[in-house]
């Protein structure tokens, strides 16, 4: 019956250690409320995503309506970004598949298949129609190799990213 006691004892101060440190009261992040409007050659640019970057800490992003406007959220739906300086990059939908144009004018695209067997163990070719991949409309100096930089201060932000095609 003693043994019962002390296991049960144990047991609760176990479950208790765990549950404080699975009730996420670490650090709390500093955030402000961001959004804007991103337009290209002057037209609103819909449905991309704009996202923040900070030197350290996780991202913000949002993605823009048919009207160019954007709010940033930033993990767990929280509305805005981490205080202090941030890397833009505005993108598309989602990431461009790995391509390679063939002899025909077709493209290739190399993918890892576990279940196919053969002279390439774990790798097939799969062959797309010409136009199945079209260069990004957004140049790079806005994504993949983004000048666009801001800062994020405490209160509202507003920071609209007029891009030229050009």
């Amino acid at each position: 019956m003693m043994q019962a006691g002390i296991f049960f004892k144990l047991t609760t101060a176990a479950l208790l250690v765990c549950c404080m440190g699975c009730s996420g009261g670490g650090d709390q992040v500093k955030l402000a409320p961001v959004s804007g409007v991103v337009t290209m050659d002057g037209k609103p640019l819909a449905d991309v995503v704009v996202i923040f970057s900070p030197d350290k800490g996780n991202p913000s992003s949002g993605r823009t309506d048919s009207s160019g406007k954007y709010t940033l959220l930033f993990k767990e739906n929280a509305k805005g970004a981490l205080l202090g300086p941030h890397r833009i990059s505005i993108i598309t939908g989602g990431p461009v598949p790995t391509q390679n144009s063939d002899d025909d004018g077709g493209i290739s695209q190399t993918l890892p298949i576990e279940t196919f067997r053969g002279e390439n163990d774990g790798v097939a070719a799969i062959k797309l129609p010409k136009d199945t991949f079209k260069k990004d409309p957004i140049p790079e100096r806005y994504n993949t190799k983004s000048e666009l930089k801001k800062e994020v201060v405490d209160g509202k932000n507003s920071f609209d990213f007029e891009l030229t095609s050009k």
